[in-house]
């Protein structure tokens, strides 16, 4: 798996996400190409949804064996 910068990869995802507002046009689709593909390099997965959902993972915080904070 390659080596993955989170606050990179965060940066990419945040963009793809406000891209998904975005009007459509052919410089907003090319920008969502590129970086579907980064999202891909980044991850090492070749499918361009797996990848984000991917990244997505990757940022979610692990709780998992995390003691409750004291009150």
């Amino acid at each position: 798996m390659p080596l993955i910068n989170p606050v990179e990869l965060r940066r990419l995802v945040t963009e793809l996400d406000a891209l998904e507002a975005a009007p459509e046009g052919p410089g907003t689709e090319r920008r969502r190409a590129d970086l579907h593909y980064t999202l891909c390099v980044s991850t090492g997965i070749r499918d361009a949804a797996r990848a984000v959902e991917q990244a997505r993972r990757l940022l979610t915080p692990q709780l998992e064996g995390l003691a409750p904070a004291a009150a």
